[in-house]
């Protein structure tokens, strides 16, 4: 199986013949806890070798109570120390410094190897007798046996060749470790059946046990380092092989070494001829052998054909699985607990513009190209893996391509135990749609600004129109004053000169007082029309005047009641405003005449600093809803129009059966009433 640098992620081949996404995420797991294994081995070591130092620091008291524990020399300790810390720094993945970490730990590395080289030699110098051993010329404290030496020169090459591979996918690291372990394997040989040449071998200082003991932890840190390398991939795999592996190698470790002591128990007490032991060995190891893989062979193959039928159910699944992802046009990813992508179908991989081998788990920091989008999107994921019920969402991220819309469904991935494994994605790319709706808000926004501004022209223009109409009905008014009233008046006078003249008897009299009755009513039809057209009253006396006459006038006119509640200083609103209030009152009171059958009118005009307000409420049969509501109801769209013109507002109440309140409220614009000045 091939893999890349990082030994951690497999490759685009690996992902698409898997049988399922879990499998990754498992095996990810796995080899995750495995490196954090050997991160804590290695700090174990680190923390051995400095008590190592610090008690041979503090004197020979010290270091005399930890003898039988710690008979480890400060140069060994060193060692370890060096080789330990540069594996730490190994397993450490820190994004961006990463490159800054391999350099230190290669740094570690070479100082084991100059460390390893300078004792060997050194120890070759003592074996060769270059450098006296007597009493006069202790041991120097840079001897140690040579069998430390080139652990210490095998571990250095190890890290310094971690993740070196040949060109068959092989990795030198792997079999330097192994080698290792090997080593470290000699002296815990000699001290489990006590052979002295075992742990000496051949120079005057014994290779303790905690230094092999140590050596083989390396070791097996070194492998647990990279669980993704060939020679530890096979024993970490769900494969029947790694299997096989996992079950079969500690059996027969275990009970070879076993009967190996048991045998050398036996000869020690004189029960077993020494002759006979390496064919009793013998025998006995062919025997376990041949009984642990017979059975293992036996379950082997049984499991075999059951994986072979759930393969063949499974590669279907997977087929019909794999069209879907591939043949879709909208992106499916997959995300494990840790917020990394695990799976991503190829319209996903084409929205992120990467390959397969860049996308695989790395996080959404790495895959987007905006910080704040990335936390966003982590943010979402880990909501919907803490509630653990999907979510539709909308996100809009900046891309290769351009900036996206995407509408996304997640979902929790929940795993067969019911614990929640990480999120599952699928995108529809509505940037277009967006597109269309951004389009057609602006389209609505100028268009709602294309009504406002026509409205507002054709309030004006029908405020122009309302005034031209006043300025008519006021030369009317006049010319009614003026000319009518003065033809009317000189016909009058003429008239009494005519009476004067006529006969005295009852048929003229009668005429007389018939003229007279149809000169009154003349008259008087001539000064109403004159003041609804442009009421004298307002021009001369104002606008509480005019209220007060027109009041006045509907109680002859009606017999209704009328109350006015007026303020106590004049008006000074403008003289627009003024003729605006008045005609919307001439409009109240006209629909309090002709539908509210009303008995009573009571109105109420107040004026402050910024409104002036006009309320007309009557005891009437009320307004219905429908009426008040309706476009064609022309007097009180009047209202609304001419009060929306300055600015104010029209509130209509009523009750069925208990009459009207109808109140304006009028903003007081400076402007208008300097005009009017």
């Amino acid at each position: 199986m091939q893999k890349n640098n990082d030994g951690l992620r497999p490759s685009s081949a690996d992902l698409q013949n898997s049988a399922s996404v879990e499998y990754f995420a498992a095996s990810h797991a796995h080899y995750s806890s495995m490196v954090t294994l050997a991160m804590g081995l290695s700090m174990a070591v680190i923390l051995l070798g400095v008590v190592v130092l610090v008690t041979g620091l503090l004197g020979a008291e010290y270091r005399r109570l930890l003898s039988g524990l710690l008979a480890v020399r400060e140069v060994t300790a060193g060692g370890f120390i060096l080789g330990a810390s540069a594996l730490y720094l190994r397993c450490m993945h820190s994004g961006a410094r990463r490159a800054s970490v391999r350099k230190l730990a290669a740094g570690l590395a070479l100082l084991l190897l100059v460390l390893g080289v300078a004792s060997l030699v050194h120890a070759m110098m003592l074996t060769l007798g270059w450098l006296p051993l007597d009493g006069a010329n202790p041991i120097s404290p840079l001897a140690i046996p040579p069998l430390l030496s080139v652990g210490f020169v095998l571990m250095a090459l190890a890290l310094l060749l971690h993740d070196w591979r040949l060109l068959g996918g092989y990795y030198p690291a792997e079999y330097l470790a192994f080698t290792l372990m090997g080593l470290s394997a000699i002296p815990l040989v000699g001290y489990l059946y006590d052979v002295s040449q075992f742990i000496y071998l051949d120079f005057p200082l014994p290779i303790s046990l905690l230094s092999s003991l140590v050596f083989a932890l390396l070791g097996a840190a070194l492998l647990m380092a990279r669980p993704s390398h060939p020679l530890m991939a096979v024993i970490l795999r769900m494969a029947p092989g790694g299997q096989m592996l996992r079950h079969l190698l500690p059996q027969t470790l275990f009970l070879l070494l076993a009967f190996s002591l048991l045998l050398n128990w036996g000869m020690s007490h004189g029960w077993i001829l020494p002759e006979l032991v390496l064919p009793t060995l013998t025998l006995i190891n062919g025997v376990i052998v041949l009984f642990i893989f017979w059975g293992s062979a036996s379950r082997l193959d049984s499991e075999y054909g059951e994986r072979t039928r759930n393969a063949q159910k499974l590669a279907e699944t997977s087929a019909l699985l794999n069209a879907v992802s591939e043949s879709t046009s909208d992106p499916i990813f997959v995300k494990n607990r840790q917020g990394l992508m695990i799976f991503a179908n190829p319209a996903t991989l084409h929205k992120l513009g990467k390959t397969w081998e860049e996308t695989m788990y790395r996080s959404s920091r790495e895959l987007f190209l905006v910080e704040e989008e990335a936390d966003t999107v982590d943010r979402d994921d880990r909501r919907v893996m803490a509630s653990g019920k999907p979510e539709k969402l909308e996100q809009t991220l900046h891309l290769p391509e351009g900036v996206v819309t995407f509408q996304t469904a997640k979902v929790p991935w929940f795993g067969k135990d019911g614990s929640v494994q990480g999120v599952i994605g699928i995108s529809t790319d509505i940037t277009e749609r967006k597109q269309a709706e951004d389009e057609l808000r602006e389209r609505e926004s100028r268009l709602e600004k294309t009504v406002i501004e026509r409205t507002a022209l054709l309030r004006e223009l029908t405020n122009h129109l309302e005034t031209v109409r006043e300025e008519e009905k006021r030369a009317i008014a006049r010319e009614l004053h003026d000319n009518m009233g003065a033809s009317l008046t000189a016909l009058s006078m003429h008239l009494e000169g005519v009476y004067q003249i006529l006969p005295q008897d009852e048929k003229w009299a009668d005429r007389k007082v018939r003229m007279q009755g149809l000169m009154k009513s003349l008259v008087a039809t001539t000064r109403r029309i004159q003041t609804e057209l442009r009421p004298n009253t307002l021009d001369l006396f104002g606008l509480k005047a005019a209220i007060s006459e027109q009041l006045d006038e509907l109680h002859e006119r009606t017999g209704i009641a009328c109350h006015a509640s007026l303020p106590d200083e004049d008006v000074d609103v403008g003289h627009e405003m003024e003729i605006a209030i008045y005609r919307m009152l001439q409009e109240m009171l006209n629909n309090v005449t002709k539908h509210a059958k009303a008995s009573k009118v009571d109105v109420i005009l107040d004026v402050d600093e910024d409104h002036v307000a006009l309320t007309v409420r009557d005891d009437g049969v009320g307004i219905p809803e429908e009426r008040r509501d309706n476009h064609k109801t022309y007097g009180l769209r009047g209202l609304r129009e001419r009060a929306t013109f300055f600015g104010g507002e029209v509130d209509i109440r009523s009750t069925p059966g208990k009459g009207a309140l109808i109140s304006i409220s009028l903003p007081i614009r400076p402007e208008l009433a300097a005009s009017d000045a």
